[in-house]
Formats: C-alpha cells, sequence, structure tokens
C-alpha cells in the first residue's frame, strides 16, 4: 500500500507536468514570476506576500490544523478564536512564505518522497509564528510539527490506509490530496529553510552551567520600601522661616552644576505650560456640602496633601495633573482666564483677592468642593523652577537620613519591623489646612430613612462612640496621621528572585543589580549596607531572608536534558531575531486584506465550542 502511494504520488507528477506544459503552451507568455502563486485582479487572498497568494482556503487549512481538540476528539472552534487563532495561522503562512522565497533563492528544494513520509508517518508540519514559541505545547505542535496519523490509519491494523487518508483529509483541513501535497512541500521547505539558521547555534558546557547555576539558584530578601511621597508628607517638617529656606534655595541656585540645570528646566517649561500673567489656575477635590463628614475628612486630608506636595516644592501644574477632580487638570490647573466671574462665590472672593505669583494658603470651599487657587506670575518661573529642584534633592537627603536610622537598627540586629517603629516614633501627624468655609453652603446629611431629623455623620459618630455601639463609624479624620499612612514603611518579602532577574519591580535596573550580587554573596540575615534608591524618589532597604545556591554536582546530573533544553532556547531565539529581521526587509512585500480577517475577528470567543467556522 506503502509503495503504491509513493508511485502514485511520482505519477500524479508526472501527469501534473504534462498538464502543466500543455498550459504553459497555449495559455501562459514569457512571465519572469512564472511558477507563483500570484494574485490576479479578481482573486481574493488572504494576503500576499512576495507576490504570492495566500488564499482563504491556505488560510483556513493552516487554521483548522491548529484548532486544539477535547478528550473525545472534538474541535474547540469557540476556544480557538478565543486563542486568536485564524491571526495566528495566518501570521505563520506569511513567515513561511517569506521562508519558501529565500530557500528557493539558495536551491533548497523538497522531494516527493520527502513529501510522501510526511503524509504517511502523520507528522504534518504547521508554520507558527516564530515569535510564539510557547505555543507550541498549547497547540501540540513540537519543532512546527503536528502529529494527526490517527485520522490517516486503519483502526484495526493501525497503519496508513489512503483510502482513509483521502476520506479524512477533507474533514481535516477541507484540501484535496493534490492541494494537501503542495500545502505540505511548502511547510517542508519553510521547515528546512527555520533548520537551516538553528543549525549554527551551539551551547556549550561552560554556558549551559552558568545558565543552570543562574536559573536554579533563588534568594528570598526581607526589604523596607521608603517611598518618596511618604517621606514628603512627614520627613521634610523643617523648624526653618521663610527667608532663610529662601537663602538657602538662592544659594543652590548659584552652584554652577545647578544653574545650567536651573535654565533648560525653565526653557523646557516655558515650552510644555507656557506662563501668563494673572492667569488663574487651580486644585480641585470635590465633595458637596450634604456629603458626609468622612467624604469631607477625606477631600480635606487630599486637599492637605496637595497643600504639602506645593509647599515642598512640586509645581503647581504637577500637583495639579496627580491630585486635581477638575477637567482643567490636563492643563495643569489652568483656567486660562484672569477673571473669576464664571466661577463660585467662595472661590470668587478667594481668587479676586490674590495678586500675580500668590497662592491660597487655606483650602478654599465653595459649591464645588475644596480649592488650591493660584495666580501666574510669569517673571517667577525661574524661582519656582529653582525652588522645585531644590526640594527634590532635599527629598532624597531626607529619605536616605529616614533610612540611615532603620538601616542602623537593622544592622544591630532589630527586626526590620522593630526598626521602622523606632524610626516612625519621631514623626509627627500633620494638621489638615486650614479651610475658607463658603457659609452659604448647607452642611448637613440628608434626613434618616425613618423620617427623623437630620444629622452630621460627625454627630451620629459621637453619639454612638458614647453608647458603646460596637458598629459605631470609625473617629473622623482631623489629620494625616503617619502611623496610618497607606505609604507607610512597611517590612515586605520578595518573591524568589532567580540571579540576573527582574529583582524588586519598583527598583531599577542598577539597583537591582547591585542587590541580586548582594542576595547570592551574602549570609542569611545579612544587611545590605547601603540603601537602594527607588523609582518614585525613595529608598529601600534590603536583607537577606534565605537563599539556596545551584551546584555544580545538580547540573551535572541534569546536563544532557537541560543542555538540550538551553539550545532549543536559544534556537528558537535565533530564528525569532532572523524573521523579525526578514519581516522588517519585508514590510512593502507582504499585504493583508483587513476586510477577510475581519470575518474572523469580529465575533472571537463568541462561537461555542463545537461550532465550525
Amino acid at each position: 500500500m506503502l509503495d503504491m502511494f509513493r508511485s502514485k504520488g511520482l505519477s500524479s507528477v508526472v501527469m501534473g507536468a504534462v498538464i502543466v506544459a500543455t498550459v504553459l503552451i497555449f495559455v501562459i507568455q514569457f512571465n519572469p514570476s512564472a511558477g507563483k502563486k500570484a494574485a490576479s485582479l479578481t482573486q481574493t487572498c488572504a494576503a500576499t506576500v512576495r507576490g504570492y497568494c495566500i488564499e482563504p482556503k491556505d488560510h483556513k487549512a493552516a487554521y483548522l490544523l491548529l484548532v486544539p481538540v477535547d478528550e473525545h476528539g472534538v474541535r474547540l472552534f469557540g476556544r480557538a478564536k478565543q486563542m486568536h487563532l485564524p491571526e495566528i495561522a495566518l501570521d505563520g503562512l506569511i513567515e513561511r512564505e517569506l521562508l519558501v522565497s529565500e530557500a528557493e533563492r539558495i536551491g533548497l528544494t523538497v522531494s516527493e518522497d520527502e513529501i510522501n513520509d510526511t503524509i504517511i508517518s502523520g507528522f504534518l508540519h504547521v508554520s507558527i509564528p516564530a515569535d510564539r514559541p510557547e505555543l507550541e505545547m498549547s497547540l501540540q505542535a513540537h519543532d512546527g510539527v503536528k502529529y494527526v496519523g490517527y485520522y490517516f490509519r486503519d483502526p484495526k491494523t493501525k497503519e496508513f490506509d489512503e483510502k482513509i487518508y483521502k476520506r479524512n483529509l477533507k474533514s481535516l483541513m477541507d484540501r484535496s490530496p493534490v492541494e494537501f501535497r503542495e500545502v505540505e512541500q511548502r511547510e517542508i521547505l519553510a521547515a528546512k529553510m527555520r533548520d537551516l539558521v538553528r543549525a549554527p547555534v551551539r551551547v556549550s558546557e561552560s554556558e549551559a552551567l552558568d545558565s543552570y547555576l543562574a536559573e536554579k539558584s533563588f534568594a528570598v530578601m526581607t526589604y523596607v520600601e521608603i517611598k518618596g511621597p511618604f517621606i514628603s508628607r512627614y520627613a521634610m517638617n523643617w523648624d526653618i522661616s521663610d527667608a532663610d529656606l529662601q537663602k538657602q534655595i538662592d544659594s543652590w541656585a548659584l552652584k554652577p552644576e545647578n544653574v545650567a540645570l536651573v535654565s533648560s528646566t525653565v526653557e523646557s517649561r516655558k515650552k510644555e505650560s507656557p506662563v501668563k500673567d494673572g492667569n488663574l489656575r487651580h486644585i480641585l477635590v470635590r465633595v458637596g456640602g450634604t456629603d458626609s463628614a468622612k467624604a469631607h475628612a477625606d477631600a480635606l486630608a487630599k486637599i492637605t496633601e496637595a497643600y504639602l506636595r506645593l509647599s515642598h516644592g512640586d509645581s503647581f501644574a504637577d500637583v495639579a495633573r496627580d491630585m486635581s477632580d477638575d477637567s482643567s487638570k490636563s492643563k495643569g490647573g489652568s483656567l486660562e482666564t484672569d477673571k473669576s466671574d464664571a466661577f463660585p462665590a467662595g472661590f470668587r472672593a478667594a481668587a479676586d483677592a490674590l495678586k500675580n505669583g500668590e497662592m491660597t494658603h487655606a483650602a478654599i470651599e465653595s459649591e464645588l468642593g475644596y480649592h488650591v487657587i493660584l495666580r501666574d506670575d510669569a517673571s517667577r518661573l525661574a524661582k519656582d523652577v529653582a525652588r522645585e529642584l531644590f526640594f527634590k534633592t532635599r527629598l532624597q537627603d531626607a529619605g536616605k537620613d529616614f533610612a540611615v536610622k532603620i538601616l542602623a537598627d537593622m544592622k544591630a540586629g532589630k527586626s526590620a519591623d522593630d526598626a521602622i517603629k523606632n524610626a516612625m516614633a519621631g514623626l509627627k501627624p500633620v494638621p489638615f489646612v486650614k479651610v475658607i468655609a463658603d457659609k452659604t453652603i448647607n452642611h448637613t446629611v440628608a434626613a434618616s430613612k425613618d423620617g427623623g431629623a437630620a444629622e452630621t455623620e460627625a454627630d451620629a459618630s459621637a453619639a454612638a462612640a458614647s453608647s458603646g455601639d460596637a458598629g459605631a463609624p470609625e473617629p473622623i479624620q482631623k489629620q494625616l496621621d503617619p502611623a496610618q499612612d497607606p505609604d507607610r514603611p512597611q517590612a515586605l518579602t520578595s518573591s524568589s528572585l532567580r540571579r540576573g532577574g527582574e529583582g524588586l519591580p519598583h527598583v531599577g535596573a542598577e539597583a537591582n543589580a547591585k542587590m541580586l550580587d548582594f542576595a547570592f554573596n551574602a549570609k542569611e540575615g545579612q544587611v545590605m549596607p547601603e540603601p537602594l534608591k527607588t523609582e518614585d524618589g525613595g529608598v529601600d532597604l534590603v536583607a537577606l531572608k534565605e537563599h539556596k545556591l545551584a551546584t555544580r554536582e545538580e547540573f551535572d546530573k541534569d546536563r544532557e536534558t537541560y543542555t538540550q533544553m538551553l539550545l532549543r532556547v536559544r534556537q528558537n531565539e535565533a530564528l525569532a531575531m532572523y524573521m523579525k529581521r526578514l519581516l522588517d526587509a519585508s514590510r512593502q512585500d507582504i499585504k493583508r486584506d483587513e476586510s477577510y480577517m475581519a470575518q474572523w475577528t469580529r465575533d472571537a470567543g463568541a462561537a461555542p465550542d463545537d461550532e465550525e467556522p
């Protein structure tokens, strides 16, 4: 049967050659692209690659081969669309045609015996995008080869049966035997090109050992994250007059290394957010007059934090972008006017009292909520920038000073929790900013459900507390408390970290490299001697909780398996890089029919698992 199948394959080629020769003689004139399945004016192509037409039936066949099946062999079309297999199949075919083009250019060919052997074995080639090697396992297509031999074999003899093959090929891929042979010829040719790209890749024993030790070794760290915003709120309250503070800022700004920094920042600000004399800006925290006392306390906490940031040098525009509840936040709080007529009474009175360059130093209440208001003064831009940059350096210093206290206690043997508690003892709560109230606003809460008299939540809280009610509301907040702050320092435990891995997510690459080097060379319980700078302007203190170092002896036991695995990874990386260069270079030669693909993607995930496309 197998010999007959092979001979039939050969005879079909001979007969095909006769037919093609006849067509060439009577139909086709000289054409430099003869031999390619080029798109005609009326032909639909899912995509064209260097002039080759990937027909919809080619795409459907590749997709059908990729569709996963359940334990009963039923194909799961709904899941296939959720996995975006229609798009993946087309991406694979585009890569296949690029590889075929390259293979033909260097003279690679596929024999009829190779096609026959592939079909008889049942291990069919399928193109999966080179940058998605992880799909091979989920699609059961290891190394771009998927076994479907059970569709081609006699259930009793378990041998290849040509009749069964022809019958099942239609349901499997919706292709005729002749069409399928062409598919496999191109898939095998693309596979040869992939093998050619992978072939030069080698993995030495020393490389495998280094990779094994890095991958199998791990460390777990105890770390204290000291966030920049927390330091800004509680650890920068200097006991210094405004005049002395300005002297420090002026002195800092005159240093040669800071003059250019201030100047370049000023020029950048002029372009990003031009300042017009008298223009009004504001930061709004929305809350209604009849909202609960808790809602007002939350709003006051937020506006107080805004004032703290402004007093510690942050630019008004930056704070507005981060914290304002008004649409003007996208413009740095700018209202694009020097008039206050269109604003509520409370806002209007405070804004009209400001001179250029002045800012309200209390929370201004209006029917919209609480405001901070500023009148722009273009002449102050350089001074404001100098103040902002000065405070950024002081924030780093304050954070480091606070961290050093905790670090000293940890080095002395205290637990991280105790060291934090000791350092926190010196921090004081920050009272809410003063409020200039709008007396026209009704500050009562809505009437109770039973029709009784209305009362404020503060009154309800006090009454419940005096009666000993276990369900009493929490006391209304009146200050920013470092002990309750969500950004307060806490002792945390990292996940398992690997050599050469990413480390802690909020720490920069350079600092993480230092930490990982420490993690795999220190003793358990040892504290890293210097704080690490974090990306938000804070610092981290790190101690080694535990680590496990892989050994050469462990590598020797897994040498062969691990080396082969690493080789495959390196080969896949090489293939992905090759395909990326090839795709980039061929971008102009690849055309996708987006309207065709829209038919596959508009209802992705909606089809039942047993619904065939």
